[in-house]
């Protein structure tokens, strides 16, 4: 539960100098573990660069921004030396060194970047010097310069506490108090006996020189360099925990359940448990950059003190005030619900009226008729102060509740009561003829000037006008509204609050405008109305607070919104002082303006406000953008304005805050991401945006802040660049490949087509070819049983000759023959002879005479041959155009004339292909050998080797295209064995050819 909310102070100006500043204008706020302290033992606090406020409990250590803590434990982040939190200190560079009950540990709060040092005691103070290295207690004395850590030897006792102030430095040891100065050197003091045996909590350095608080109490170092006991400022006995000297000048002693307040050289001040309403003992006490104080209890939470332009008093022993004006001697005159007084300038008060003498009424409304004559408008009527008593000045208002008493520009004095309008003149109290034209008598409020009267009523709004009354805002929530206040502004704008509507605002001319909880209206209904000329604000109180109104906002409210300032909010409460309610006076009296501030009435005294604050009420929002999550974590600092983000991160959590510590539950927000949304989200109170499924791209996240009492053009603004890059499935690559793989897909169905169409086709041509090849299968199968058949019959089918078989089978039984008689043959000179015959080429011939040709070629070369042939040779067709003429019985002389003779006849031969191309002759080559061969061992060698020889002379003289006969002649030496072990009978003849044992003889 919350103790205390919000900041007030007095800045009091020339007339006020005289006033003494107070612990209880300091309004504290108190956050505790219901609020997210994961502890409430807070032993430090400090403040980042960026505004955050860090906090040290003894369960991990808490950033705030005023309105959530984030907690960091050794959970979270391993490299927390420990969870008990000692001390806090940020250096110039911006980091924050974190003192543990196990070490210390070093944070970049910018980048939320860990640091684990190697020093593991608890410590207990640190201090940074000029030069930017850290000292550190913890036991021994430390130094930290450039990360490297190293033991000061200096002093070789246990130490506690540290202080640095100019260039000297302050060491609280066990038994002494050393000091080094700008130079290095070090001087000793030894410590009381009695802080020897307690352990010091602070030490600090004030006007009154080097305090030391300790368990035993507060002890300074006096001019005479020894250590003594400080009296309390209550004279008491009792811990103490710090001595802070804040930027004002005013001294805070923190004891146990006690907290000491000086301001300069006044008087001491004490709060106490029952100023507290609890029993908090402040570990640390600490002042942020905006001269608000942090106070941290050891079993309390976090309280905040803080300064700001306003201040509560309560001079009445009484302290509900229902109204006060001011009075022509320059005094406040206050009525409080049992006393009427006096107060003036110097603070002091003086009762003019007692309860008894006031009878147990009200005061409504207070009217002086002339400097020395002092009127109240009562719950019976109107009376006037005569020595210390009331006295009725009408008869005829007795027992009627007069809620106003009004001077009119016309010079009389108008009243108004329960039962209707009255006007008091020279000519007595009249009853006004207006009150036959209301709906309701009951007069409210009422508002005169020169060239109107505003009366509000119970029951709706009227104004006289050119001697014509009229009831206002009809159509309108005003029209039946109870009217609670009227102000008129010197250009005629009327303003009206109501109870339930808020409030009716008309320029001169125009329609009627209505302000209200839905476009910036505080607090509720309206109670008063202020008007300040020289700077164009209108004040108005509520029953929950103050805010004022800026006259021009008025004409362009419609576009722009009410602009509009809070300036007490319900939420305000000094150090001392229970929750109260502001500005709930009764009847007209409900402020005045009294020494350059404007006085209200309130449940708890009266509330001074200066007319013309230093600066602006509201302090400016500092908005902060703190990560990005996704499923890493970014966290974000002031320099932070560009953030690019990995290809698969496309669900963000941004998380933002604004650091606003008096008043964090008036903030609102709304964000967008411009590239992704289209419009604002409004989200009011919450500190974090959400979206999920981003595309890639570059976007742009701005995030707004106001208070809610302002308009979104005065909102403050921050950014960040977001840029998530593309996938490779989101490139232009992916997408030309996919179109390619459409593409191609569609070839691929049109190609699948068209192919099953081939294949049909192709299937039927199969078909066609299958038939046609079993034809041909069928055909060809009729010529090799012919050609089976003409082997069996020994002749050639084209040309009549004889055939291979014939050969194989005739040849033999010849050679058989010869050999039987060949001593009597080779008498004779005789030998089996082969002729081979080859004519040239006949392709080239085919090729342009078509392959007639050849029938016609195979015709003459059978006729010839057949002629020419003895009756014992015969003519066998080895294959295609290569024939052989066996030679049985002839000598060997006679073979080469007579196989010259029968090329020359052959090669004589002319062909006519057609009738119009003349005739041609063929080139025919001839290659003759003998059985057996002409060498050594021939007779081993078959007719085989003979007819190769027979093939092979041929082959060359037509591969030399020189036609004829001719035969391969052997040298003397060589023999058969030279062919016999031959594999390839050409190969060999080559081979020998080139070695000169065999050549070839053309005839």
């Amino acid at each position: 539960m919350r103790l205390f909310c919000g900041i007030l102070m007095l800045i009091w100006l020339a007339p006020l100098s005289a006033y003494t500043p107070s612990v209880f204008d300091y309004d504290i706020k108190h956050w505790t573990s219901a609020d997210g302290l994961s502890s409430n033992s807070v032993r430090a606090v400090t403040q980042d660069h960026q505004g955050y406020l860090w906090f040290g409990t003894l369960y991990g250590l808490h950033r705030f921004d005023g309105h959530q803590f984030d907690v960091f434990t050794t959970e979270t982040h391993p490299q927390l030396a420990s969870n008990a939190i000692t001390r806090l200190l940020t250096d110039t560079e911006g980091r924050i060194w974190v003192g543990t009950k196990a070490g210390l540990t070093l944070l970049k709060p910018q980048k939320m970047q860990f640091e684990r040092l190697p020093i593991f005691n608890e410590v207990t103070s640190m201090i940074e010097l000029a030069d930017g290295d850290v000292w550190i207690a913890a036991d021994q004395l430390f130094q930290v310069s450039q990360g490297q850590v190293r033991r000061i030897e200096q002093i070789k006792a246990v130490v506690s506490q540290l202080e640095r102030y100019q260039q000297k430095i302050w060491v609280v040891a066990a038994e002494m108090l050393y000091q080094r100065n700008a130079d290095g050197d070090w001087s000793q003091y030894e410590l009381p006996a009695e802080l020897m045996q307690t352990p010091v909590y602070d030490v600090s350095w004030t006007q009154q020189g080097l305090m030391l608080a300790a368990e035993s109490g507060l002890y300074r170092l006096t001019e005479m360099q020894t250590v003594v006991p400080v009296a309390l400022p209550d004279n008491g006995k009792t811990p103490v925990y710090q001595v802070l000297e804040d930027s004002q000048g005013a001294t805070w002693i923190s004891a146990y359940r006690k907290l000491f307040y000086r301001y300069q050289q006044q008087e001491w001040q004490t709060v106490t448990v029952q100023e507290l309403g609890n029993s908090p003992w402040f570990s640390e006490l600490f002042e942020d950059r905006s001269g608000q104080l942090w106070l941290t209890s050891f079993s309390d939470g976090v309280y905040r003190a803080g300064i700001t332009q306003i201040r509560r008093l309560q001079p009445s022993t009484e302290s509900v005030v229902r109204s006060l004006a001011l009075t022509p001697q320059g005094k406040l005159l206050l009525a409080t619900q049992t006393d009427v007084g006096i107060l003036d300038k110097d603070g002091e008060y003086q009762t003019l009226l007692t309860q008894d003498a006031l009878l147990g009424q009200t005061v409504h409304a207070v009217y002086w008729p002339s400097s020395d004559e002092l009127w109240f408008g009562l719950e019976r009527g109107v009376f006037r102060l005569v020595h210390s008593r009331l006295e009725p000045v009408f008869p005829e208002l007795l027992g009627q509740t007069v809620r106003v008493v009004q001077s009119s520009v016309l010079g009389g004095t108008w009243i108004g009561a329960l039962q209707g309008l009255y006007y008091f003149s020279e000519a007595g109290l009249e009853y006004s003829d207006l009150n036959q034209e209301f709906e309701s008598r009951q007069i409210t409020a009422l508002a005169d000037s020169a060239a109107q009267l505003v009366i509000g009523t119970s029951r709706g709004l009227y104004r006289r006008q050119q001697q014509r009354l009229n009831r206002l805002g009809s159509g309108t929530p005003l029209y039946n509204a109870y009217i609670l206040a009227v102000i008129i502004l010197p250009d005629q704008t009327v303003l009206a609050s109501t109870l339930d509507d808020g409030i009716f605002i008309q320029q001169s001319g125009q329609n009627w405008q209505q302000l209200h909880s839905g476009n910036g209206l505080l607090h509720g209904p309206a109670m008063s109305f202020y008007y300040h000329q020289y700077s164009g604000w209108i004040w108005i109180s509520t029953s929950k607070g103050i805010f004022r109104l800026e006259r021009a906002s008025l004409h362009n409210a419609a576009k722009d919104g009410y602009r509009i300032e809070e300036i007490l909010s319900p939420f305000d409460r000094q150090m001392g002082s229970l929750s109260s309610r502001c500005c709930n006076g009764a009847g007209q009296s409900k402020v005045a303006y009294w020494q350059q501030q404007l006085w209200y009435p309130t449940l708890k005294g009266v509330v001074a406000v200066p007319e013309q604050p230093a600066g602006t009420i509201m302090p400016p929002i500092q908005l902060q953008l703190k990560q990005v999550s996704s499923q890493q974590r970014y966290p974000l600092g002031n320099a932070d304005r560009r953030l690019v983000l990995e290809q698969y991160e496309r669900n963000l959590t941004i998380s933002y805050t604004a650091l606003e510590f008096s008043r964090p539950e008036s903030l609102e927000f709304r964000y967008q991401l411009q590239g992704f949304d289209t419009d604002w989200h409004q989200v009011t109170e919450r500190r974090e945006a959400v979206y999920t499924n981003l595309p890639p791209g570059s976007f742009e996240f701005v995030v707004q802040a106001k208070y809610r009492h302002q308009g979104w053009h005065d909102a403050t603004q921050t950014q960040i660049q977001l840029v998530i890059p593309r996938r490779f499935d989101e490139t232009l690559i992916y997408r030309l490949l996919w179109l390619l793989l459409i593409i191609s897909s569609l070839y691929g169905l049109f190609w699948l087509y068209r192919q099953n169409t081939l294949l049909k086709q192709e299937q039927l041509e199969r078909l066609v070819r299958q038939r046609t090849q079993e034809l041909e299968n069928s055909n060809q199968r009729l010529n090799e049983l012919n050609e089976e058949l003409q082997k069996l019959t020994h002749r050639d089918s084209q040309s009549g000759l004889r055939n291979r078989r014939f050969l194989l089978e005739q040849l033999p039984k010849d050679i058989e023959h010869f050999q039987r008689n060949s001593q009597t043959l080779q008498e004779q000179g005789k030998s089996i002879a082969l002729l081979v015959l080859q004519p040239q080429a006949l392709e080239p011939l085919v090729q342009q005479y078509g392959k007639g040709i050849t029938d016609s070629l195979l015709q003459q070369f059978t006729a010839v041959l057949s002629r020419e042939t003895r009756g014992s040779d015969y003519v066998v067709r080895l294959e295609n155009w290569q024939f052989v003429v066996v030679f049985r019985d002839i000598t060997v002389a006679q073979v080469a004339p007579y196989s010259k003779r029968l090329v020359e006849q052959l090669s004589s031969v002319l062909i006519q292909p057609s009738t119009t191309v003349e005739k041609l002759a063929l080139d025919v080559f001839g290659g003759y050998a003998f059985f057996p061969l002409p060498l050594l061992g021939g007779q081993l060698l078959g007719w085989e080797s003979s007819l190769k020889l027979a093939t092979l002379t041929a082959q060359q003289l037509m591969r030399a295209g020189q036609s004829g006969v001719g035969c391969l002649k052997f040298a003397d030496q060589l023999d058969a064995f030279e062919f016999e072990e031959s594999a390839d009978l050409e190969l060999q003849v080559l081979r020998l050819q080139a070695e000169g044992l065999i050549w070839l003889d053309v005839e």
